[in-house]
């Protein structure tokens, strides 16, 4: 599974596909983490559980 933030969401899809990865897990979270205050990060990781539980479950 990979976690990125949305901007980079397809990026990371593109990429998994040119690795051979068609069907990679990648679960996005809001952008950016680098710079935003905890509460908000944890807030954010807080509502991508059920996306990351979902994912793992594939």
């Amino acid at each position: 599974m990979v976690l990125a933030t949305t901007p980079f969401a397809h990026l990371a899809a593109a990429s998994a596909k040119n690795l051979g990865l068609p069907d990679a897990r990648i679960v996005a979270v809001p952008h950016p983490l680098g710079g935003t205050d905890e509460e908000t990060v944890i807030a954010w990781a807080e509502a991508a559980v059920d996306g990351i539980i979902e994912a793992l479950e594939r």
